[in-house]
């Protein structure tokens, strides 16, 4: 295993309108058939799908009660830190700190998709993704989500400096502007040598 998708904030509080209202991206509409062909893509070719959620809690830096910029939002335990309705997640399997050393395994009746809680941007910082890449040999990594100059971004930075090469969906990624989106996208290309590609019904390009 060679190659995991890293799918970002893909949950319902920024990818589903009536949830966290102030925090919904909007754009997410003009990416969702994308995104379903990306997972069936990943499915068919099997390459692990790992959803990195956010799931704050109380005391978490980036809320506005503790100075940060964020009001409360995709709280742990709630809705709108659940997966988005329109991807699949039936038979998810939640990875813990006790499962940083493991193989991923398919296990019968799962699908072949996993959840890592964050509680910031990255999907690296203190969980468990870096440690349960490395022990699967994973050395490339494809990332899409939400949103690509926040948390898509991050994650990428800290995909970079763990030394994974990294393949950003840039179709599989919005923002709340497009102007944001493509800034990112420039970014992450030109610091982290990301490659931008797309997805389509014939798979990646």
């Amino acid at each position: 295993m060679e190659k995991a998708l890293l799918l970002v904030d893909l949950i319902k509080g920024f990818g589903q309108e009536g949830y966290d209202k102030d925090m919904y991206c909007k754009n997410v509409e003009k990416i969702k058939k994308n995104l379903q062909e990306l997972v069936e893509y990943a499915n068919k070719n099997n390459i692990p799908i790992i959803y990195c959620c956010d799931a704050h809690e109380s005391n978490d830096p980036e809320l506005k009660r503790n100075g940060g910029p964020w009001g409360e939002h995709c709280m742990k335990g709630t809705e709108s830190s659940n997966i988005v309705d329109w991807l699949p997640s039936k038979g998810l399997l939640k990875l813990t700190d006790a499962d940083s050393n493991n193989k991923i395994i398919y296990k019968e009746g799962h699908s072949n998709a996993f959840r890592i809680d964050k509680r910031t941007y990255s999907g690296f910082y203190s969980t468990v993704l870096d440690n349960l890449l490395k022990y699967n040999d994973v050395k490339e990594v494809y990332i899409a989500g939400l949103v690509t100059s926040i948390c898509v971004q991050h994650t990428a930075a800290d995909a970079f400096f763990r030394g994974y090469k990294i393949n950003v969906i840039e179709n599989g990624c919005a923002d709340i502007s497009v102007e944001k989106h493509e800034n990112a996208l420039g970014y992450m290309k030109d610091n982290y040598s990301a490659k931008i590609m797309k997805i389509d019904k014939e798979g990646l390009k």
